[in-house]
């Protein structure tokens, strides 16, 4: 069983029977599908601006293929009316929330009560963490050590992306500190590793999270950051992660955790 922690609609018109062809293509059980970006990103990134309209195509889609498509909503939590927005995504049954802090920061006062509110809701939270490939200079936003607040929000099951690459290490020592003392929290926090990590960097990164202190094999997730998905660079990325996991010794059961059942715990099954 595999199943894709990170995958996009992004802005091109693709119909739902093709993507769970290249699904099938990529022998990906689910993937956690994104609605596409908010207005913040301007509009070359999405098809449309209007919250209601991006829920509304992405919980068609989840719908039509609800085995397959765990819809995760894209929230802007400076956005007016963005509890609202939430209402009614977990009113029509959204499986999670996706977030990129491109203009303000995880622990200022707004968004922490929009992540407080969606832990009340009993729904994980995707972060973009690490650099932004974006025109403006908002990667400072997102390096792993911002994310730190997020920690103490009660009951939010939360994941940073791509761990956080290039600051990598410093994502490891977050995790790190989350897991030395999640015994006084009630948050839990997942690594997401899809690419981010270049290919250069992915055997070091991959080494250095299955050889820290604090074990990460029941709290990272694969995923390949595709939109409309691509199977060819989902095999790709199968393919290395299992060639590094060969010689690093990862075992079956360790992969078996990392390519399915974290993200099952990760979506609260």
């Amino acid at each position: 069983m595999i199943n894709d922690s990170h995958v996009h609609m992004g802005n091109k018109h693709c119909e739902k029977e093709d993507f769970i062809r290249k699904l099938d293509k990529a022998g990906v059980s689910s993937a956690l599908l994104m609605s596409f970006f908010p207005k913040c990103f301007g509009t070359d990134f999405s098809m449309t601006d209007a919250p209601e309209d991006r829920l509304g195509m992405l919980l068609e889609w989840a719908a039509a293929y609800p085995d397959r498509i765990i819809p995760f909503h894209w929230i802007d939590p400076l956005e007016d009316g963005i509890f609202e927005e939430i209402d009614k995504a977990v009113e029509a049954n959204i499986s999670g929330f996706k977030a990129i802090c491109n203009r303000y920061y995880p622990g200022d006062d707004l968004p922490m009560r929009v992540w407080e509110y969606v832990a009340i809701k009993r729904k994980p939270i995707l972060f973009h963490s690490g650099i932004l490939y974006s025109d403006s200079p908002s990667s400072i936003y997102n390096r792993p050590v911002c994310f730190e607040p997020v920690q103490d929000v009660p009951n939010l099951r939360f994941a940073m992306a791509h761990v956080s690459w290039p600051w990598c290490d410093e994502c490891i020592a977050v995790y790190g500190k989350w897991a030395y003392t999640k015994s006084r929290k009630t948050s839990e926090l997942f690594i997401d590793a899809p690419p981010g990590t270049p290919l250069m960097y992915r055997k070091d990164t991959l080494s250095k999270l299955y050889g820290f202190e604090f074990s990460i094999e029941d709290n990272i997730l694969f995923g390949t950051d595709t939109f409309h998905y691509d199977p060819e660079k989902s095999g790709r990325v199968i393919s290395i992660d299992n060639h590094i996991f060969d010689e690093i010794g990862i075992t079956q059961v360790q992969r078996e955790k990392y390519f399915g059942r974290n993200f099952n715990r990760f979506i609260g099954i």
